[in-house]
């Protein structure tokens, strides 16, 4: 499974008054990675939109494990674990940069939909052949 990899530092406005980083904050992190990885895949949200398509969140669980804190260096791994023609998966991981320490586990599950209707569609198979290029075995 490949693994799409985004580091940036814990910004002051995410934190608590002990300048520990707030647990919602970590949801938009997932974002950032779910975005990352996407674009690596040649496949920019935007342009997902553009084609007529969103793919909206159905589910999610957060496993929190020990708290980043202001300025820390954290990694963001993000890997798509299920690809369906209407559903989409996506596993993360939250780490410390430095000593690798896991912070936050993560899964999140998607539908996919018609931006014009809000229905569930299917993906076109462009972009549903993308998608399981990234849950193959890295050889």
């Amino acid at each position: 499974m490949k693994v799409q990899r985004t580091t940036f530092r814990a910004r002051y406005a995410e934190t608590d008054a002990m300048g520990v980083v707030h647990h919602a904050a970590y949801l938009p992190w997932l974002e950032v990675g779910r975005v990352n990885l996407l674009r690596e895949a040649a496949m920019p949200y935007g342009d997902i939109e553009a084609r007529g398509f969103l793919i909206v969140l159905s589910d999610i669980q957060v496993r929190y494990r020990r708290p980043a804190r202001f300025d820390d260096l954290v990694t963001v791994e993000s890997m798509l674990t299920q690809a369906k023609r209407r559903r989409v998966s996506f596993g993360y991981r939250i780490l410390l940069h430095d000593t690798a320490d896991v912070l936050v586990e993560a899964e999140t599950h998607h539908i996919v939909v018609s931006r014009g209707t809000m229905r569930a569609t299917q993906l076109p198979a462009d972009l549903f052949a993308g998608l399981l290029s990234w849950i193959e075995e890295i050889p």
